[in-house]
C-alpha cells in the first residue's frame, strides 16, 4: 500500500508529464513538508526516478532517509554546484520550479550553474496541495475543534478592564496546551478598533457595550485553523445587529454557491454583487476567503480574478467582513469543505 507521501509524488510526477519536464525543485518549506514529512531546511529535486535532498551541514543531523528512491545529499560548498553535478550525472534537461518559492538571488546562481532549462510553474505544488486527503482533513477538524473550544474558553473568562493583548494571549495559552501551535498571533479587537481586518492587539481595555472581534486558529501536525467570531458586549447600537445579520446572510449564501466546478472568483464576485445591493461596497476591504492547510492563507483564493476551479476535498476560509473607519466591523469567517454535495461547514 502507498504512503501519503508516495502518492502525492505520483501527482507531481503526472503534473511533470504534462509539461514536458524531466524533474522539479521544490523550494518551499512546506512543498518539502508536504512531500516529505520532513520538516527540515533544504531543497529537493524531484524526477521519476529518484528524489534528492539537498541539506546544508548544519541540517544534516536531522535527516536520514534510507527509504528506497530517495538520495539525501550534504553539501559543503553550495547548493547550486551540487545540483549541477546531479543533474550531470542523471541528465536533466527541462526543469520546473515554483517562482513564488525561489528567490530570484538563488535563481540567478543556479541558472549559471545548472545546465538544464529551468521553467517557472508558478503554484504546481501548492494546487495539488489544495486538495486534501482523508488524513489532512482529520488534522484540520482537529484543529478547528481546538480553536472553537478556545472561543468557548475565551467567553468564559473575558471581563471589562482586560485588554486586546491579554485575550490574545489567553487564547495562545489555551491553544498551546490543546495543540502543536498557534497558525497565527491572534487578531484581538474592541469597540472602534473592530474596523481594522488585521489589527493588532494592543493594551485597549473592553468596556460595556461594544463590539469584539476575536481572529484565531490552531495548528496540529502542521495543519492550521483560522475562525474569526464577532459578538457584541453588552448593548450596541441597533446598526451593529443588523450589519452582523446581513454579514451572517453573506456568509450563507458564499456557502450555498461553493461547489465542484465554480471558479473561485464566483464567490467573490456574489459577495460584491450583494454588498454593492446594500449600498456597503465601500465597506468591503478583502475578498471573500482563501484556502487553508499548511498555510493559514493557500490556494483557491476567493477573490476577483482568480479563476482557480474549486475541486472536491478543498477546504476554504470563508470570510466576508463589513467596515466602518473608525467606527467598528464585523467579520464572521468559517472553514469549509468542497464536497460533490456543495460547501459544508467542517465539522
Amino acid at each position: 500500500m502507498q504512503s501519503e507521501q508516495e502518492l502525492r509524488w505520483k501527482k507531481l510526477e503526472q503534473k511533470l508529464k504534462e509539461k514536458d519536464l524531466d524533474a522539479f525543485l521544490v523550494t518551499g518549506k512546506m512543498d518539502i513538508f508536504y512531500f516529505s514529512g520532513l520538516c527540515s531546511g533544504g531543497t529537493v529535486l524531484f524526477t521519476s526516478k529518484k528524489k534528492f535532498f539537498f541539506l546544508p551541514p548544519m541540517y544534516a543531523e536531522e535527516i536520514t532517509k534510507d527509504e528506497s528512491g530517495w538520495e539525501v545529499l550534504v553539501y559543503e560548498n553550495s547548493l547550486e554546484s551540487e545540483l549541477e553535478n546531479v543533474s550531470r550525472k542523471i541528465n536533466v534537461k527541462r526543469c520546473g520550479f515554483d517562482s513564488n518559492q525561489l528567490s530570484f538571488a538563488l535563481y540567478k546562481k543556479i541558472k549559471e550553474k545548472f545546465k538544464a532549462e529551468l521553467v517557472p510553474c508558478d503554484g504546481m505544488a501548492e494546487k495539488i496541495r489544495a486538495i486534501k486527503d482523508g488524513k489532512e482533513l482529520n488534522l484540520i477538524r482537529k484543529a478547528r475543534q481546538i480553536t472553537i473550544d478556545a472561543f468557548y474558553h475565551l467567553k468564559k473568562i473575558l471581563h471589562n478592564g482586560m485588554s486586546e493583548k491579554e485575550v490574545a494571549n489567553e487564547a495562545i495559552n489555551y491553544i498551546l496546551r490543546e495543540a502543536d501551535d498557534v497558525s497565527f498571533y491572534p487578531i484581538v479587537l474592541f469597540g472602534k478598533r473592530t474596523s481594522r481586518p488585521h489589527g493588532k492587539a494592543t493594551e485597549q481595555k473592553l468596556r460595556d457595550n461594544e463590539l469584539v472581534l476575536i481572529d484565531m486558529g490552531a495548528k496540529i501536525g502542521g495543519y492550521c485553523a483560522d475562525i474569526t467570531r464577532t459578538f457584541m458586549w453588552g448593548k450596541v447600537q441597533e446598526k451593529w445587529e443588523k450589519i452582523y445579520n446581513f454579514v451572517h446572510t453573506l456568509q450563507q449564501l458564499a456557502i450555498q454557491h461553493i461547489k465542484p466546478g465554480v471558479k473561485a472568483s464566483k464567490i467573490d464576485e456574489l459577495i460584491r454583487e450583494e454588498t454593492a445591493k446594500a449600498g456597503y461596497q465601500k465597506k468591503l476591504l478583502h475578498g471573500a476567503g482563501h484556502g487553508i492547510g499548511l498555510e493559514v492563507h493557500e490556494q483557491p483564493i476567493l477573490k476577483r480574478n482568480f479563476d482557480t476551479v474549486l475541486e472536491e476535498g478543498m477546504v476554504v476560509c470563508v470570510e466576508p467582513g463589513i467596515y466602518f473607519a473608525g467606527e467598528g466591523g464585523v467579520r464572521i469567517e468559517d472553514m469549509v469543505l468542497v464536497t460533490n454535495q456543495g460547501g459544508h461547514i467542517l465539522l
